[in-house]
């Protein structure tokens, strides 16, 4: 730097003294200019618009993409080469504009390809110089890295978008709700009628038609598909006392674990029930633990065993037609 900093030899009227020198020093201290380009910004590059496949640059535009600035030549098909193919049409397309017009700047947000492969941003700026004739002959730019500010704006986005779908989904889930709500209103108000149930909490003839045919376009709407589950004991000879503790076995163990589902008694031989959702482990030990339930029973009437099985099954179109009446829900459990 120049040792009479503090007193430069002139500067314009009305231009401040610190400014004038600093041109001084930008122009002759060759100090300067390493500082502004290895300091202030990620790359200089100074282009030949008269022979245009002549551009320099800076040893640190190439270090930036990864590259030795001692192995690349000062030739624009380098930069080129690893430029984004659309990045360089804006880029081409924006200094048209700017050499028409010098107020339209030239500035851009372009992507190249580092040497390892990675997505590098840069803004790229640069300004028009001219001749005395008015043509323009060089082109003086820089590049600032940008990487950081993008990944993180794309991180933004990727969870605002995140945030978005899971807005989506809690006002799609809260509507579920709300006919889940409807849904379960409703049984509640079917289920107070002492009507719809015996005395053994067995549902009534109706009530089993119209509570299935619910559940089955519940499971429709919910993408869900339904179990039918068949209960029927082995030895039953018609006795009304055997007859009679059977279907207190099943209020007992039965019924609580049928989660919205009701027991309908199709006859003395046969319980079955329709239910939501319901995964075929739990149905299995939902059988095994009933099988338990029934050897450690205190049959009065002598010892009962029962057989059960399950099957599920998707809300098809063709499925919905036998939720119409009891006779097409019979044939559901004897399949």
């Amino acid at each position: 730097m120049r040792d009479d900093a503090k007193e430069p030899a002139s500067f314009s009227p009305g231009q401040h003294y610190l400014e004038t020198e600093l041109y001084d020093l930008l122009q002759n201290d060759k100090l300067m200019f390493e500082f502004f380009q290895e300091e202030v910004v990620d790359g200089l590059w100074y282009w030949d618009l008269t022979s245009p496949d002549n551009e320099w640059m800076s040893p640190k535009f190439w270090r930036l993409f990864g590259y030795d600035p001692e192995f690349k030549e000062h030739k624009v098909h380098e930069w080129q080469d690893i430029i984004f193919r659309e990045d360089l049409a804006v880029a081409q397309r924006n200094l048209a504009l700017h050499l028409k017009n010098p107020d339209i700047p030239y500035d851009q947000m372009v992507r190249y390809r580092h040497k390892n492969g990675s997505v590098i941003w840069v803004r790229c700026r640069g300004i028009a110089i001219y001749s005395s004739d008015g043509e323009p002959v060089r082109l003086l730019g820089c590049h600032l890295d940008m990487t950081r500010v993008m990944e993180k704006q794309q991180e933004l986005l990727g969870l605002q978008i995140k945030y978005d779908h899971m807005v989506r989904r809690l006002d799609e889930l809260h509507v579920e709700l709300n006919q889940n709500k409807a849904l379960n209103d409703s049984l509640q108000r079917m289920v107070a009628n002492d009507q719809l149930s015996d005395e053994f909490g067995f549902a009534g003839k109706q009530f089993f038609i119209e509570q299935t045919r619910l559940l089955a376009q519940n499971a429709a709407r919910l993408n869900l598909s339904i179990a039918t589950i068949r209960v029927a004991p082995k030895n039953l000879h018609g006795d009304i006392t055997q007859i009679t503790e059977f279907k207190t076995f099943l209020k007992k163990f039965l019924l609580p674990e049928i989660a919205g589902g009701v027991l309908y008694p199709f006859s003395d031989e046969l319980y079955g029930s329709i239910m939501m959702g319901v995964e075929t482990d739990t149905l299995i030990q939902m059988e095994s633990a009933l099988q338990e339930r029934a050897k450690a029973f205190e049959w009065l009437s002598g010892e009962q065993s029962l057989e059960m099985s399950f099957r599920t099954m998707p809300v098809t179109d063709e499925l919905k037609d036998k939720f119409l009446d009891l006779s097409c829900l019979l044939e559901l459990f004897y399949k």
